[in-house]
């Protein structure tokens, strides 16, 4: 799976404008938070809509905005987890992660997921669970993706991990239940 595929789906899911008090990212544009990505340029151009009398209809499909979300996806999560070096399924999955629980946490899922395929160490060595994408993060996803039905698993994997995040999040805040729709993304994503 190329970017493009990729970004066009997750863009689906997240969506425009939103400015939630119990979101931890608070003030949000296509899944930008401004609170985490004060410097995105993006930001500029909403300011200045906000003036307008329609606002937040008036964004609509803004093809200044879109460039800056997809060229702000492109570098901060596809190129920085190093996704054209994965498999497709894969790729998309840890994008999809990345994008919404951070890539220290998704790579961290992806770690662990390997580590679990890696045939008590018949494959590899255990690898650290860090959160940074290394040569050794990369030859390890592919040595474990070496079959369609390996890859598979990995894919599972993620996902119950990308769930289990989930419950983990809701249990220690319950007002974070008003997401629950975040469970969706564990199997939207499916290749």
């Amino acid at each position: 799976m190329n970017f493009d595929t990729a970004f066009e789906k997750i863009i689906k899911i997240e969506g425009g404008y939103v400015d939630d008090p119990d979101d931890k990212g608070c003030e949000t544009y296509a899944g930008i938070s401004r609170k985490f990505n004060p410097d995105w340029g993006g930001w500029e151009k909403i300011d200045e809509l906000k003036e307008k009398n329609d606002f937040p209809k008036n964004l609509g499909i803004n093809p200044v905005l879109y460039r800056l979300v997809k060229d702000f996806y492109h570098e901060t999560f596809w190129d920085a987890l190093q996704c054209d070096s994965l498999p497709s399924s894969i790729a998309q999955e840890i994008f999809e992660q990345a994008v919404n629980i951070g890539k220290h946490t998704a790579v961290k899922h992806l770690q662990r997921g390997i580590n679990l395929l890696n045939r008590n160490q018949k494959l590899f060595l255990d690898i650290k669970v860090d959160g940074i994408v290394g040569k050794k993060t990369i030859e390890s996803v592919q040595k474990v993706c070496s079959s369609k039905e390996s890859e598979e698993l990995l894919f599972n994997i993620l996902n119950i991990l990308q769930g289990s995040k989930y419950i983990t999040l809701m249990e220690r805040n319950p007002v974070y239940e008003k997401y629950i729709g975040w469970f969706k993304r564990v199997i939207i994503m499916k290749v």
